[in-house]
């Protein structure tokens, strides 16, 4: 959602999602104890070519492969329609310098981007969204399955307390102020600004990483 927001608002803007670099379907983990096949972990992900794509565009002035093709633009995630028309046009005016530079943006979209130092290195404005397990466990179980590299893929009953929830933990806890995952709030965490969605609304969300954009590009100009 956040990510469709900014794209709307950036005039020179493409957006890379991590969903795109799952592998095959039947190279995908299957977890031992559950038997189930793991989505949610770094194996499961080509981050190789997640570099190497980011890179490409870097290089290219923001543009990607023509051969390059988005199974993710097909899923149907997007809330950005929950923005009213007055917050658009005041994120546009706050990114209104930014679009009027000879600059171009690379939106890279993903649930495990800070697990990796590689990945992490081509990133320069970084920030998570997260909630409290309720809220994820809501969203997770409320959502239509998703398109995969060869198929299609719908969570099984239980999947979130099996599989999605551990793996967050495991891959994300580096992030977490509170041990219980309960202190987050909006702040810095290796560099990475997190925000719980649990205490802001996704406008406000939007309004604080239009702000971090804005820090971010200045002090790459300086």
């Amino acid at each position: 959602t956040l990510t469709r927001i900014l794209q709307k608002i950036l005039k020179n803007s493409v957006v890379i999602y991590q969903d795109d670099f799952f592998k095959s379907d039947d190279e995908i983990p299957i977890d031992p104890e559950t038997n189930l096949s793991n989505w949610d972990c770094p194996d499961a992900l080509d981050s190789d070519g997640l570099v190497a794509l980011i890179q490409h565009a870097r290089n290219h002035q923001g543009q990607l492969p023509k051969d390059y093709h988005s199974n993710e633009v097909s899923n149907v995630h997007d809330g950005s329609n929950q923005v009213s028309s007055k917050t658009f046009e005041s994120l546009e005016n706050a990114l209104k310098e930014l679009n009027s530079q000879d600059c171009y943006f690379v939106l890279v979209d993903g649930f495990m981007l800070y697990w990796d130092t590689a990945l992490c290195a081509e990133l320069d404005a970084r920030i998570f969204i997260t909630a409290s397990y309720d809220t994820l466990k809501y969203r997770r179980e409320n959502r239509q399955g998703y398109n995969t590299a060869e198929g299609y893929w719908a969570d099984p009953p239980g999947y979130f307390d099996a599989i999605v929830w551990p793996q967050f933990v495991r891959w994300n806890k580096h992030l977490f102020v509170g041990e219980d995952h309960s202190e987050v709030d909006h702040k810095v965490v290796d560099n990475v600004l997190v925000i719980d969605t649990d205490i802001y609304s996704i406008e406000t969300t939007a309004k604080m990483v239009v702000n971090k954009l804005g820090k971010t590009f200045e002090s790459s100009s300086k």
